[in-house]
């Protein structure tokens, strides 16, 4: 992008600091040679993010809103773009694995990562653990994208850029991490055995119910129960029947005894 160019978008926004715009160009340069891997982002809205990004280093005013408008894309990938810049120009030293997993829609591999960055802690030297910092993007993303490979969780393909290291070293780090990644989740179905068993017991005692209910005679559905009706009607019915035919018997003996009688 041409300095003219780029000027034109510090005075929309209000950038008139020179430092903040000598600043902003500084990191226009840097990205153009580490952020080649950022997809999404137009020339325009990376010289945005660069002001952005210079006039929160140096504290200066800015309608961010107004910055996310005039740079094309919406919300989530103008944030997304910006976290990533950050981490690749290494403005930002420390990002969570949550924050991370936040900003890349992958929360249910928040655990496993975590998980992964301390049994990869553990299994270094206790020299190399003192002068590593495992809070680092490339430590923090590399744990997460592995988790995300490890539980087949689809992970957004900005994730792996957002580390801001190369893809060779990268891609070596994550092949340590799979290991550690592979045996969190082998061992995850032992955990959820006990719910799965639960579940299970359940269905039997339901089925066991339901066998009782059958053995008992009582209907278990609709048509079950319609024909244990008409049973019991025409039982009623059969029934009144015999009532009405034993009290006619008894209507007719007893004239026959009077008749008698009266002869």
């Amino acid at each position: 992008m041409d300095k003219e160019l780029f000027n034109k978008l510090a005075s929309k926004m209000g950038i008139t600091s020179v430092k903040v715009l000598s600043q902003a160009e500084e990191y226009m340069r840097l990205s153009q040679v580490k952020c080649t891997s950022l997809g999404g982002a137009t020339a325009t809205s990376k010289a945005i993010i660069c002001l952005e990004l210079a006039a929160t280093s140096m504290k200066f005013p800015l309608d961010k809103e107004f910055a996310i408008k005039l740079s094309g894309l919406n919300k989530k990938v103008y944030q997304s773009s910006l976290k990533s810049m950050e981490c690749m120009l290494g403005l930002q030293c420390s990002v969570g694995i949550r924050e991370l997993a936040v900003q890349y829609g992958c929360m249910d591999a928040v655990k496993v990562a975590s998980q992964i960055l301390e049994r990869y802690e553990a299994s270094l030297p206790a020299a190399q653990q003192q002068d590593l910092d495992l809070s680092k993007p490339l430590f923090t993303t590399a744990a997460l994208f592995t988790a995300c490979k490890c539980m087949k969780i689809r992970a957004d393909r900005k994730l792996a850029a957002s580390s801001g290291a190369k893809k060779g070293i990268f891609d070596r780090l994550c092949s340590q991490l799979q290991k550690f990644g592979q045996e969190i989740c082998s061992a995850a179905p032992s955990v959820k055995a006990p719910l799965k068993t639960q579940k299970k017991r359940q269905k039997t005692l339901t089925e066991t119910l339901q066998e009782r209910e059958e053995d008992d005679g009582l209907p278990t559905s609709p048509k079950q129960q319609r024909e244990q009706q008409q049973l019991r009607d025409d039982d009623a019915e059969e029934e009144a029947k015999q009532n009405y035919e034993e009290w006619k018997r008894k209507i007719l003996e007893n004239a026959l005894r009077a008749k008698a009688d009266d002869s």
